[in-house]
């Protein structure tokens, strides 16, 4: 069973991070994890532009730099 980490943005390295038993570490362009959208676990991938997002089924949505997610990685 995978379970719900949170996922945040580190304005210090410019980068998405997952924290997990005590530590974290960022997320690199092209990683894929499944984020919390309610209920529901939702395949995704990260990816950088002028600023990260993610893609989900095709379709890319921006992350708000303010907000906290839940996510299981792989």
């Amino acid at each position: 069973m995978q379970k719900k980490v949170p996922m945040f943005y580190d304005p210090d390295t410019d980068r998405w991070c997952v924290g997990q038993d005590g530590d974290s570490y960022g997320l690199h362009c092209g990683e894929c994890f499944e984020i919390y959208l309610g209920e529901s676990a939702i395949p995704c991938r990260i990816e950088m532009d002028r600023d990260w997002y993610l893609i989900i089924n095709g379709v890319s949505f921006n992350l708000r730099k303010s907000n906290r997610y839940l996510v299981n990685m792989k």
